[in-house]
């Protein structure tokens, strides 16, 4: 039952750092949920923030969260309502349930997600990381918020709660959107549907804990930033909160960088065109934690967005512009569907220009889209058909405020379509865009065609059939996972549990790293700095007490 305690003790700390920062008591739903969000964004910010000066290991982390603990101790004096205690009862509880018999993304974790981890735990920040491998130079905010929680208490494990948990939030925030319409506390408007969708795709596609990686957080969060414009009129949008959101997309996925589109267009529509506001923006907690984030990436890979050329910074010791050219290159060529190539004779360049990839892509990435989406659009539409049947009648009011809002989600959504297609094609990438546009789409057809307020039936089915989907899915992987580890395993990928012996080699006097050569070639959770590629051509340098480490020349 650790895991469990361990879920419950996270997920207060998230309270506890949420509740100092935002001190009102307001104990509504989407109120307490905010709550949460903030004190991850906080503690992303403090884990980040940290490791410029010091490595985050046990010691570390376990003062930081008693303090969080004391520090929340005296200002609320442990004031914990009734609802407080169900949000991160529940929360805590589907933690649970994601996490126990549960494995890690493959290969990705194996790779470059937990020899991260292990890397923050083990030092302070290290100038040119990418170069021990090229991954950690799109490492994600989601490896910090791991880092962080490796205390005394949890130890190890503590590291594969917070994404769980994060993913938590999120099911209760939607779950309890639709509930509320189930329950008859609140009309079906528009931006309950929409929730209502995304229920639909989360129980249908966002369940399995080891298919999380990088990219579930991202998108999740993008769904939830939709949902908050859908809710609130433009009058009422809280730009801060809109940045704060974006912010914590782009930290997780930069490949949603698009989303800083909602923010600019937002700030533009409140005229907030004040030296006072823009001040305000430029300078604050999310602006910060952004500076910050692409500091750190400039110091591990020389990139401000790796692996973009246009964003790196040639004259740095530590960049090499032609590796990280051939990794855009590589990258590009991947993503489009290069091993599912036509001709052989043709370069990954070349590949990727002028659309020579779209027939290689559509034998394999296009299948897996289509295999996806037309399903999900399928059951949507099926939604529609019956409202409009059984609602044909009625006739709402134009809201021209709703229709400036949906507008600037469609048009966001469908630039981020253009662009995944263009760009970066492969689903789990940019599906948020690619479901957020067919899910707003589809509400274009009832919005004014219907009285969707005098309907709560599909809610009662949807959800029911959602828990159903969700939690079944759950006890399914207990009962055929039941003989190996509650917790996820963070060691080894192998089947017999076998953890492969890393090589170590010296650069100078003062340096050395593992490879990573044996068996499945994976640095997992081990001794740090890690790699699964020879660091033949870096060579060893030291400024104060930081490590660079720099290409030969």
């Amino acid at each position: 039952m650790d895991i469990l305690i361990f879920s419950i003790l996270t997920n207060f700390l998230y309270y506890c750092c949420g509740k100092i920062i935002l001190p009102d008591n307001k104990t509504d739903f989407h109120s307490q949920f905010y709550i949460y969000f903030i004190g991850i964004f906080t503690i992303a910010f403090i884990s980040l923030f940290l490791n410029f000066f010091i490595p985050l290991n046990q010691t570390i982390n376990t003062i930081i969260y008693c303090i969080i603990i004391l520090i929340f101790a005296i200002k609320t004096k442990f004031n914990f309502k009734r609802k407080n205690t169900k949000f991160l009862l529940i929360s805590s509880s589907i933690t649970f349930l994601l996490i126990i018999y549960s494995n890690i993304n493959r290969p990705d974790a194996g790779l470059y997600h937990l020899p991260y981890v292990s890397l923050i735990n083990d030092s302070k920040i290290i100038f040119g990381a990418s170069n021990i491998h090229f991954r950690f130079g799109h490492i994600s905010i989601a490896q910090y918020l791991s880092a962080i929680n490796n205390n005394y208490l949890f130890a190890n494990n503590g590291i594969s709660i917070p994404l769980a948990s994060i993913v938590s939030f999120f099911y209760l925030y939607f779950f309890y959107d639709v509930w509320k319409v189930f329950k008859k506390r609140e009309a079906p408007d528009l931006a309950k549907f929409f929730s209502l969708f995304i229920l639909i795709y989360i129980s249908f596609k966002i369940t399995r804990y080891s298919s999380f990686g990088n990219d579930a957080v991202g998108h999740l969060s993008l769904f939830y930033l939709i949902s908050y414009i859908l809710n609130k009129n433009v009058e009422n949008l809280n730009l801060n909160k809109i940045l704060i959101i974006s912010v914590f997309i782009f930290i997780n996925k930069p490949m949603l960088g698009l989303v800083f589109i909602l923010p600019a267009t937002i700030f533009f529509m409140k005229n907030y065109f004040k030296i006072k506001n823009i001040f305000k923006i430029t300078f604050s907690f999310p602006a910060l934690l952004l500076y910050l984030w692409l500091i750190k990436n400039v110091i591990v890979s020389g990139c401000l967005v790796f692996p973009i050329k246009a964003t790196c910074f040639e004259n740095l010791s530590w960049v090499n512009i032609n590796e990280i050219s051939s990794v855009s290159i590589e990258g590009n060529a991947w993503a489009r569907g290069w091993p599912d190539k036509i001709n052989n004779n043709i370069s990954m360049e070349e590949f990727s220009k002028n659309f020579n990839w779209v027939q290689a892509w559509s034998k394999k990435h296009l299948k897996y889209i289509l295999k996806i989406i037309i399903p999900f659009t399928l059951f949507l539409l099926g939604i529609i058909f019956y409202l409009k049947i059984r609602l044909k009648h009625n006739v709402i009011k134009n809201d021209k405020d709703l229709n400036l809002r949906l507008l600037l989600s469609i048009t966001f959504s469908l630039i981020g379509v253009v662009s995944f297609f263009l760009f970066f094609p492969i689903y789990r990438y940019g599906y948020s865009y690619i479901v957020t546009l067919i899910s707003l789409l589809l509400l274009t057809t009832i919005k004014n065609k219907i009285n969707i307020k005098k309907n709560n039936k599909i809610f009662k089915i949807v959800f029911i059939f959602c828990f159903i989907v969700v939690f079944g899915k759950q006890i399914q992987k207990i009962y055929k996972n039941s003989s190996q580890s509650m917790w996820p395993n963070i060691y080894t990928f192998d089947h017999k549990n076998k953890i492969y012996k890393k090589t170590r080699f010296d650069i100078g006097d003062n340096f050395f790293y593992y490879l990573a050569n044996n068996g499945d070639r994976l640095c997992m959770y081990s001794a740090q700095p890690c790699t699964s590629y020879p660091m033949n051509k870096i060579k060893y340098n030291q400024i104060l007490t930081y490590t660079i480490l720099e290409w030969k020349d």
